[in-house]
């Protein structure tokens, strides 16, 4: 009888343990993401969605709360943050840090001569003084850090409206010596659809 007892108790402090790690931890809303960006992470080149997969988690926190503040401007991405917890994204981000999809797909994939271009500009920089990317973004442009995002991967349709937004930015206000907006400013077009081209197709 006692050895019943006892195992009934121990199946009821077992339950309470199983509730309560149910109440108190939950899945990342991946679904908030996914339409956009995939289930994983991958990005988008339909819709123009940057690769989440494999980034900093620290980086993609951040810019969440970014988005979430206004202090990263985004008519898609501020309603989609406003709906997040800060524990929502930090899950988020730990989530897709941690993914390694594919490259998302392409309809249309770039030039061996437009994939040469960037690769030389990535690894040596180009005119107009237009540095290494390489130099801020890591070997490969594998990201540098919670500062310097990964552009290994990226959705070509990502990179140059990025790119677009900090060039929108310089000329709106001299830019930062050093900063990315500093030198989107110096970039023409040939050399951003050159980068663009060669990191889409970069595995990160």
């Amino acid at each position: 009888m006692f050895a019943l007892l006892l195992a009934l108790a121990m199946a009821g402090q077992s339950a309470a343990l199983a509730a309560t790690t149910i109440l108190t931890t939950s899945a990342p809303p991946v679904a908030v993401c996914a339409g956009c960006h995939g289930d994983r992470g991958a990005g988008s080149e339909a819709v123009g969605a940057p690769r989440l997969a494999g980034m900093n988690a620290d980086y993609l926190a951040h810019t969440l709360s970014m988005f979430k503040d206004g202090t990263r401007a985004s008519v898609v991405m501020k309603p989609m943050a406003q709906s997040l917890s800060d524990d929502d994204m930090h899950a988020l981000a730990t989530y897709f840090s941690a993914q390694h999809p594919p490259l998302a797909q392409t309809q249309h994939a770039p030039s061996a001569d437009m994939i040469s271009a960037g690769k030389r500009l990535a690894e040596s920089g180009g005119e107009n003084g237009v540095p290494s990317c390489f130099s801020c973004h890591g070997p490969s442009g594998q990201g540098n850090g919670a500062r310097y995002p990964a552009i290994a991967g990226q959705p070509k349709a990502f990179s140059i409206a990025r790119i677009h937004e900090f060039q929108a930015r310089a000329r709106a206000a001299p830019p930062k010596p050093g900063s990315m907006t500093e030198v989107a400013s110096r970039m023409d077009d040939a050399q951003l659809e050159a980068s663009a081209a060669y990191f889409s197709v970069t595995n990160p």
